[in-house]
């Protein structure tokens, strides 16, 4: 936009940044001949973003997957041995978060009996009688137990 000689001020509203921004990225266009991100100083990643592409999709892949064994996968795949806390910082910049599966409560024998007795007398239950009984639907949410009716 600025080699068709419109100015800095014209330029940096369509772009939505400042015209300080578009001035910075003038003048380092004329010194490198490029716009591009310079190094930073700092310690480098441990990863590059292949790796992370690596991490991320064999995440969403096997949603099971710890980051212990996420680590193991990358090193014997990639070769590269980083730690898992790197593991979990990757996730994280990509938006995956751990979570606690929903656990369902585990049924006894007695629980089992009493279902089935209870399915044997509602076998052949009609529309209408069914109509008649109170919805409800039990979920975890939080580490709590709620309840929810159901019209």
């Amino acid at each position: 936009m600025l080699q068709t000689r419109r100015s800095q001020t014209e330029v940096a509203p369509e772009l939505r940044v400042s015209q300080s921004v578009i001035s910075r990225l003038q003048q380092r266009y004329r010194e490198t001949g490029r716009v591009t991100e310079r190094r930073r100083s700092g310690r480098p990643l441990a990863t590059s973003q292949a790796d992370d592409r690596y991490i991320v999709n064999n995440a969403l892949r096997n949603r099971m997957m710890n980051a212990t064994q996420l680590q193991a996968r990358l090193r014997e795949v990639r070769g590269t041995q980083v730690s898992r806390q790197t593991i979990r910082n990757r996730l994280h910049q990509h938006g995956l978060r751990a979570r606690r599966p929903a656990r369902v409560p585990d049924h006894t024998t007695r629980h089992r009996h009493h279902r089935l007795a209870w399915a044997r007398e509602h076998l052949r239950w009609t529309s209408d009688q069914w109509s008649k009984q109170l919805h409800y639907s039990f979920f975890y949410s939080r580490k709590k137990y709620k309840i929810k009716i159901l019209n």
